[in-house]
C-alpha cells in the first residue's frame, strides 16, 4: 500500500534566506534600541529636556513654602534625572519641625516637596522662656510664652531649660504631656496651666475659673470620662467650682466655692 505523504509545514518551507532576513531584523530592532536609549539619556542628561523649574511645596503649616524650599536645598541641582532626593529629604528631616518629608520627581520639570509637621501640643514655660512640644514631649523650638496662647503651658519648676530636637528628660514634665495627650480636645482646650511638681501630682489650672487636681498619670480614660461628663455640667448649670479632684477615678471630689 502506498503511503501519503504530509504536506510541508509553511515553517519548513522558510529556507535560509528567510532566517537570514529575519535575523538582519532582529539585529535592526535591536540598534534603534539601543540608540533611541542613547538618544533619551543624552537628552535627559546632557540637555535641560530634564532641567527642574519649579518646586511644589505642600504639607506645611507653620514653616513658610520659602524657608522649606530653601531648606530642602533643591537649588542647588539642575536636572531632575539626578536630584538626590533620599539626601534632601533626609536634610528637611534634621528640621525639628519636620517630622516627616517626602521629594518626588514630576516629569519633565517639577520637584514635589511634601512634609508632615510636628503639632505643638503645650508650651513649657522655664521661667520666661518658652519651649513647643509635642504629644511625645518631643522639643520642636524656642519661642516667646506670648505666642501660641491657644496652648497649655507647662510649669517647669525648677527644671533646667530642654534641648531642642529632643525629648523632655524630667519624668514629672514627661507625665503632665502623657497627662494632656490623653485628653480629648474638649478637655485639653480648657487647660490654661499644669503644674507637675504639685505634691498632689498633675494639677491644672482651667481656662473656665477652676483647678483640676488630677494626680499620678495613670487611669487616664476612666478619669478623663469623668472629667468630661463635669466638666458638661458645669457649663450647662453655669456652676461655680472651686476644684475638681480625680485622685482616686471612681470616686471624684467637686469643691464648690
Amino acid at each position: 500500500m502506498k503511503r501519503l505523504k504530509r504536506p510541508a509545514d509553511a515553517r519548513g518551507r522558510a529556507g535560509p534566506g528567510a532566517r537570514r532576513m529575519a535575523a538582519r531584523l532582529l539585529i535592526i530592532g535591536a540598534l534603534l534600541v539601543v540608540v533611541a536609549g542613547g538618544l533619551l539619556i543624552w537628552l535627559a542628561f546632557f540637555t535641560d529636556a530634564c532641567a527642574v523649574r519649579n518646586v511644589l511645596v505642600a504639607g506645611n503649616k507653620n514653616l513658610t513654602t520659602e524657608y522649606v524650599h530653601q531648606l530642602s536645598g533643591v537649588d542647588s541641582y539642575e536636572n531632575l534625572i539626578t536630584l538626590p532626593v533620599r539626601k534632601l529629604s533626609r536634610n528637611l528631616e534634621r528640621n525639628p519641625w519636620i517630622k516627616e518629608a517626602r521629594i518626588g520627581r514630576r516629569l519633565l520639570h517639577t520637584v514635589t516637596i511634601r512634609v508632615m509637621e510636628r503639632e505643638p501640643m503645650a508650651m513649657l514655660d522655664t521661667g520666661g522662656a518658652g519651649f513647643l512640644l509635642d504629644d511625645s514631649g518631643f522639643v520642636i523650638t524656642g519661642i516667646p510664652t506670648d505666642q501660641f496662647p491657644q496652648l497649655p503651658r507647662i510649669y517647669a519648676g525648677e527644671v533646667a531649660p530642654p534641648r531642642i530636637s529632643e525629648q523632655v528628660r524630667d519624668s514629672r514634665v514627661a507625665g503632665c504631656v502623657k497627662v494632656i495627650r490623653s485628653m480629648p480636645q474638649s478637655l485639653r482646650s480648657i487647660l490654661q496651666l499644669g503644674n507637675p511638681f504639685d505634691g498632689r501630682g498633675q494639677v491644672f489650672v482651667s481656662r473656665i475659673g477652676f483647678n483640676i487636681v488630677y494626680g499620678a498619670a495613670t487611669d487616664l480614660a476612666l478619669k478623663n470620662e469623668i472629667l468630661e461628663a463635669i466638666v458638661t455640667d458645669i457649663r450647662n448649670n453655669n456652676r461655680n467650682i472651686a476644684y475638681i479632684d480625680v485622685r482616686v477615678a471612681d470616686a471624684p471630689v467637686i469643691m464648690p466655692w
